[in-house]
């Protein structure tokens, strides 16, 4: 039981202590996925970025969103997206 309850605050300690949550979503990945979910839960801003708009789950096609291209387009949207927070 020990191991499970620090698994768990290992991932919500640092999203509970966070303003602005960045999700790599790569090949649909359901951790992710629940990282966002819980972060929205606690009314954090969240920001996914994904290869391909098709990877992020229908029920996060909501959340605000960027494709990661090159490293200068996505540094770019991402700085955007933190100054209008």
């Amino acid at each position: 039981m020990e191991i499970k309850d620090d698994i768990i605050s290992a991932i919500h300690d640092p999203i509970n202590a966070c303003d602005l949550l960045i999700a790599f979503m790569i090949d649909n990945n359901l951790n992710v996925a629940y990282e966002v979910g819980y972060a929205m839960a606690k009314g954090k801003k969240v920001l996914i970025i994904s290869a391909d708009y098709s990877e992020i789950p229908s029920y996060l096609k909501t959340v605000s969103a960027i494709l990661l291209r090159d490293c200068f387009y996505t540094s770019c949207a991402i700085l955007n997206f933190v100054d209008t927070c």
